[in-house]
């Protein structure tokens, strides 16, 4: 009786250094992307990992920031790793001391995150994964304003204005019209929030 062959390992590329690893070598940890304005998925070789993630430690536990630390907390759970102090509402700096132990447990390895699958192909083509897509982008670019220097917070706007509206083009594809509806609103609020707390800043 035969042995069933293993899959081939899916080749990751290290953001810091850029070398191929397999998957099963790659680090997934968080990284602060200044232009969204919050924490993202990176991924690192065994030589980059550990460097990288004390980077992200350091500015962790020295960050006083509210909508830095709900990022963070929100990038862990995207992994399905749940805090339930940040789910309850807990004070940020609460919330910033446990993120920190999560990076301590990042560093033993007593977690490791994963990549995950894949998406289908049929469904990266889908107009509901595009409205998604563009809604995350959307959502990400709006809280980048708040934290923007004066002269690119428009830049901000622009993005997240036009990312919901190929969200709601793609809605539209997709019959979705509750979801068309919801997203105008979304969209109605930012050009709100826009016009009346940031329009006219240089």
């Amino acid at each position: 009786m035969g042995t069933a062959e293993k899959p081939e390992e899916r080749q990751v590329v290290c953001s810091a250094c850029f070398q191929g690893v397999t998957e099963s070598l790659v680090h997934v940890i968080p990284h602060f992307n200044i232009d969204a304005g919050g924490y993202v998925t990176t991924y690192r070789c065994e030589r980059c990992w550990l460097p990288s993630l004390l980077e992200i430690r350091t500015r962790l536990a020295s960050t006083e920031n509210e909508t830095e630390i709900a990022s963070a907390a929100a990038f862990f759970e995207r992994h399905g790793v749940i805090l339930h102090e940040f789910r309850r509402g807990d004070p940020a700096v609460i919330i910033r001391n446990m993120l920190v132990r999560m990076i301590d447990l990042l560093r033993s390895e007593a977690i490791r995150l994963s990549i995950g699958p894949l998406a289908p192909v049929n469904e990266v083509q889908s107009p509901a994964f595009e409205m998604n897509r563009n809604e995350k982008l959307a959502e990400a670019a709006y809280d980048a304003m708040y934290e923007a220097k004066s002269y690119a917070v428009k830049d901000c706007f622009d993005d997240a204005r036009g990312h919901l509206t190929k969200a709601i083009d793609s809605a539209k594809r997709a019959g979705l019209d509750d979801e068309v509806a919801r997203l105008t609103a979304r969209l109605d609020h930012i050009v709100s929030v826009y016009n009346s707390q940031f329009r006219g800043i240089r």
